[in-house]
């Protein structure tokens, strides 16, 4: 693993975008990337993105922690402010794993699936997560801090055997070297592109593309809500960002992100 510092200015004079593009800051350690972001000054947020090579309190979603070797993978956070409450923060729930899926493959050719809500997996194991976390300001005003973790440079023995069958890099899975300035681009590129479109967004449109890159759709899982375990079929994604169950018990469930974890999925 050849780790160098990122260069932010590589970023800078590839990005395409109109929005996401404030400022790049690399932090060489820092607790949390969202955190980071959240306690910007309200003027300075939107656009900004925050890189750490190491974070001492990264987060997964539920509180997990995020294992990442300083300099191996990218753990970055854009801020975005929305004053007027108009982007549906449901559907960026999903907008966000596609747009990173996109990226991805504009970076390195990998095609990348989504499970469901925020994991980006290739072949079956986990590539990259996301945590979006949002503070309200006001009546209307949103700030989001939109983070992500890609596992970019790692190589197999990088990972802690507790998820060493479950987890692959980048540098793994494709055929060249992987620049992490390049993989950032693209993915900031495609985000930016997301949410210039924000006024345009449909329910159906943005499921329906979801479900083109869903992991397991159709196939059997395993969930646990609020401690109790269920299981059944994996049968279609709701609007406001929940899985919708076929329950082996009978019926059909939908389950909120807030309080569902999937234990296991038929990928």
């Amino acid at each position: 693993m050849d780790v160098g510092r990122l260069n932010p200015g590589q970023v800078t004079e590839r990005l395409s975008t109109t929005r996401i593009r404030r400022s790049i800051v690399v932090l060489d350690e820092v607790d949390s990337t969202n955190r980071h972001v959240l306690e910007m000054p309200a003027g300075s947020l939107d656009g900004v993105v925050v890189i750490a090579e190491k974070q001492t309190q990264g987060r997964g979603r539920r509180g997990n922690h995020w294992q990442c070797p300083a300099g191996a993978g990218l753990l970055c956070t854009v801020g975005l402010a929305d004053k007027d409450g108009c982007v549906d923060a449901n559907l960026l729930s999903l907008v966000v794993p596609i747009a990173l899926t996109e990226g991805i493959f504009d970076a390195t050719g990998l095609r990348c699936e989504i499970k469901w809500p925020n994991d980006i997996m290739h072949r079956g194991l986990k590539l990259a997560g996301i945590l979006i976390e949002a503070q309200t300001s006001g009546r209307k005003s949103i700030r989001y801090a939109i983070g992500f973790g890609i596992n970019c440079l790692q190589h197999r023995g990088h990972f802690d055997e507790s998820i060493r069958d479950r987890a692959t890099s980048l540098d793994i899975e494709s055929d060249s070297p992987v620049h992490r300035e390049a993989v950032l681009t693209a993915v900031l590129n495609a985000l930016d592109k997301r949410m210039q479109q924000s006024k345009q967004w449909t329910a159906d449109s943005i499921c329906a593309e979801w479900r083109s890159l869903a992991a397991g759709l159709g196939g059997r899982c395993v969930i646990q809500e609020n401690g109790r375990t269920i299981s059944g079929n994996l049968i279609d994604i709701d609007p406001t960002a929940a899985i919708i169950v076929q329950l082996d018990e009978g019926g059909r469930r939908l389950f909120s992100a807030v309080n569902t974890t999937v234990l296991s999925l038929n990928i």
